[in-house]
């Protein structure tokens, strides 16, 4: 059955939520630090006011995805069983962003972060589990590749765009994240149109903890959620410490440090529109372990690099693999699970993510500390590397099990 261009462009219309909510995380990571610097006493509280992304990342994501597999009736009908959730948690991200550039106090603004990071986390599950309602399996993997372009465009907005646009006025990055928030998710809005049809419950697992029985019947589904919790935590435990790595190893300063990662911008939404329209073709569970082997490898021999074309090559290297990493994992993972519960499970997705993201970091930065009794006038930086590798190839070997198990399961029915 031919496709028509406007089933093609609604399903990637889906995914353009992406840009607008990776847009604002960043901004909110990497630049209201620098707010927060004006009136917190010490890097602790700064810390603490950002880290508390992760209580909402851990705890919000599988309630969201429970509820969204059980909203009344009327409500699913009228507003779409996902999209309801998009459309309470989307204008308090955008206010919560946009005010607190003109806030004054540490408390203030720490108390905008959390209430944008709670809304965020409650974005994130349902604006994933629209793939699997609205898209079939044997495109997911392209649609998912253009999620990862936008997601590399957003990365590429809250890292090198907004500290531009700060230089202009300050609240600006703020407030055009907070447009690109709304703007976006009204594109998403618009692609997944509420339905009727929607109000019929989603065929689950009946029962409040059958879930987690469902789980430990099924350990080919932890082992994957391992295994992206492992290289989601390789990709997003260096990112604290690429600028330092640059500049006390490199040598280069934090400008030129943003034209290398324009490239590794450019190359990860590139790779991850071939990647995704591949994982459609062959055999997505192999591509992705191809792609963890490629940025296992780079990153191990990270340890040597010293030179700015040497570390041009290894983000290059290391963007191919990496871009496998944000474009296939989240289509295979929906092959395990199926048609049932896919709130809760994209609710357990999330959260192996925000793992990833809240342990990885401490781990890379006790690999540094490690590594400056070994490289002390280097600080310790190269050893960020490795440790980065030995966590994507642990990932490929957690992945090898979950494929294991997978096939036992299949061999048992």
């Amino acid at each position: 059955m031919t496709r028509s261009r406007a089933e093609t462009l609604k399903e990637y219309g889906i995914t353009a939520g992406t840009l607008g909510s990776t847009s604002a995380q960043t901004v909110m990571v990497a630049v209201l630090p620098v707010l927060l610097a004006r009136y917190a006493r010490s890097a602790v509280w700064i810390g603490f006011a950002v880290g508390g992304e992760g209580i909402f990342a851990l705890l919000v994501p599988y309630w969201i995805g429970y509820l969204s597999d059980h909203l009344p009736g009327k409500l699913a009908a009228r507003f779409g069983r996902r999209t309801f959730f998009l459309l309470v948690t989307a204008p308090v991200m955008a206010a919560s962003m946009a005010v607190a550039p003109f806030l004054r106090g540490y408390w203030l603004i720490a108390g905008a972060a959390l209430v944008f990071f709670a809304a965020l986390h409650g974005y994130l599950t349902p604006l994933w589990a629209l793939m699997v309602d609205e898209v079939p399996n044997e495109r997911r993997g392209r649609v998912q590749g253009i999620r990862g372009v936008l997601h590399s465009a957003g990365i590429g907005y809250g890292l090198v765009a907004s500290g531009l646009l700060y230089s202009i006025w300050h609240p600006l990055p703020f407030l055009l994240g907070s447009v690109l928030v709304l703007s976006m998710t009204w594109i998403t809005l618009r692609a997944a149109p509420p339905d009727p049809a929607e109000a019929r419950p989603h065929k689950e697992v009946p029962g409040f903890g059958a879930l987690w029985k469902d789980i430990r019947q099924r350990p080919a589904v932890p082992w994957f959620l391992f295994s992206n919790a492992l290289w989601t935590g390789a990709v997003d435990g260096i990112r604290p410490y690429f600028f330092l790595f640059a500049v006390a190893v490199i040598g280069i300063t934090v400008a030129q440090a943003s034209l290398v990662l324009i490239l590794l911008v450019v190359g990860l939404a590139l790779g991850s529109y071939v990647v995704g329209r591949l994982g459609d073709r062959y055999d997505r569970r192999r591509l992705l372990q191809a792609g963890a082997a490629i940025t296992g490898v780079a990153m191990l021999g990270g340890v040597f690099v010293r030179t700015l074309p040497g570390a041009v090559a290894l983000m290059l290297v290391a963007g191919v693999g990496a871009a496998a990493l944000i474009a296939l994992p989240y289509p295979l993972f929906t092959s395990l699970i199926g048609e049932q519960a896919v709130g809760r499970y994209t609710g357990l997705y999330v959260v192996s993510i925000s793992l990833g993201r809240i342990v990885a970091p401490m781990a890379v930065g006790a690999a540094i500390d490690m590594g400056a009794h070994v490289y002390p006038q280097l600080k310790g930086y190269p050893f960020m590397w490795p440790m980065a590798g030995l966590l994507t190839v642990a990932g490929a070997a957690a992945l090898g099990m979950s494929g294991r198990h997978q096939r036992r399961e299949s061999g048992a029915r």
